[in-house]
């Protein structure tokens, strides 16, 4: 295992900390403290030359910009609460909305937002570990509590990249910390994703409405969104034969939905990804009641990206392990507000395994 900083940076914006692990078996991950960002995860091929994995740009200035939350911390929640309101223990909080009339992804100064601060960086000789930490003063966007929290990523030689977040508060306020990394495993990122083979590990998901908002939890049986037994995203997309399907997949450009986990409480297995073309693939594990599966059909067209190619719709899909969005209404007896004195903790595993020689 090698580690290594060195600036990240263009001309005419500030310069940044990067953070790189080197595993043994080839794979790269690369954090940023911007966002907490993982701002690569990338395999070498025969010649020595990066083949990247997971979206992500060369330069700050789409992180700066929260392009599409590529790789980013979520947080202090991860999704979408309607109308930006929350009931907790204390009372309704109204909290500031920056996508429409709701919130999305904690608000307008979320963790994904952040300059994180750098608290460790170890390499044991066998795994790497940076730790990060940030803070959020009570009433920011809304939400109760003066905050604290860490992130803790490490990488294995054996291609594991485990990401840990721990929140604790002075008020009772509520966690969903995610992450919102998108994948590609073809390791090209100049067509569709969806060729990709998933699995998810859920019987399970919301339907939703057209503020891409979770609207009731019904059974994947028969529906475009079964993917217990493992297919193609596009060949699910595809399959698609009355106008319920048809409708969930227009509004979200594909696929944007949440799957309640059949796992019991723990680390489980979530899901995996496979690319059939060069058997690379990744299983999620996590701790986290549910997954949301994002196509990325909003992507936006013609940013630069790891690699030379350009950003462009549906050209990664991203797997956000998380409570289910707008919990407190949707599945209030998973809701689960944080009081003083409690420690919120969520884990995160990117288990990678790649084709020998």
């Amino acid at each position: 295992m090698q580690t290594a900083i060195r600036n990240f940076a263009e001309k005419t914006c500030p310069t940044y900390p990067l953070y790189t692990m080197n595993g043994r078996n080839g794979l790269t991950a690369a954090i940023l403290p911007l966002g907490a960002v993982i701002q690569k995860i990338a395999v070498f091929d025969a010649s020595g030359q990066d083949i990247p994995l997971a979206l992500g740009f060369p330069g700050p200035r789409p992180y700066e910009a929260l392009a599409c939350y590529a790789g980013a911390a979520l947080g202090p929640n991860a999704g979408r609460i309607r109308g930006g309101r929350l009931s907790l223990p204390g009372g309704e909080c109204a909290l500031a909305p920056n996508d429409g009339p709701n919130q999305l992804h904690g608000g307008p100064h979320s963790l994904s937002s952040k300059l994180w601060e750098v608290e460790d960086f170890t390499c044991d000789g066998e795994e790497a570990s940076l730790l990060l930490s940030a803070s959020q003063p009570h009433g920011l966007d809304g939400w109760p509590g003066n905050r604290a929290y860490r992130a803790r990523y490490t990488l294995t030689d054996e291609g594991c990249l485990t990401v840990e977040y721990q929140a604790r508060t002075d008020q009772t306020t509520y966690f969903n910390l995610s992450n919102h990394t998108y994948w590609d495993l073809t390791g090209r990122f100049d067509g569709s994703a969806l060729s990709q083979e998933l699995t998810v590990y859920a019987g399970r998901v919301c339907s939703n409405d057209e503020q891409h908002l979770p609207a009731k939890l019904i059974p994947v049986d028969g529906t475009a969104f079964d993917f217990r037994r493992g297919r193609a995203l596009d060949e699910a997309m595809s399959s698609a034969a009355g106008p319920a399907d048809r409708e969930q997949l227009d509004i979200a450009r594909g696929f944007n939905h949440a799957y309640l986990l059949d796992g019991e409480p723990g680390l489980n297995p979530a899901c995996s990804l496979c690319d059939p073309s060069s058997g690379r693939r990744l299983e999620l594990w996590t701790d986290a009641p549910g997954v949301v599966l994002y196509s990325g059909g909003f992507l936006p067209a013609g940013l630069a990206l790891n690699g030379g190619c350009r950003c462009a719709p549906s050209c990664a899909v991203a797997l956000e392990a998380q409570d289910l969005p707008d919990c407190s209404r949707l599945y209030p007896a998973a809701f689960r507000p944080t009081p003083p004195g409690q420690v919120y903790r969520r884990v995160i595993q990117y288990r990678l395994r790649l084709p020998r020689g």
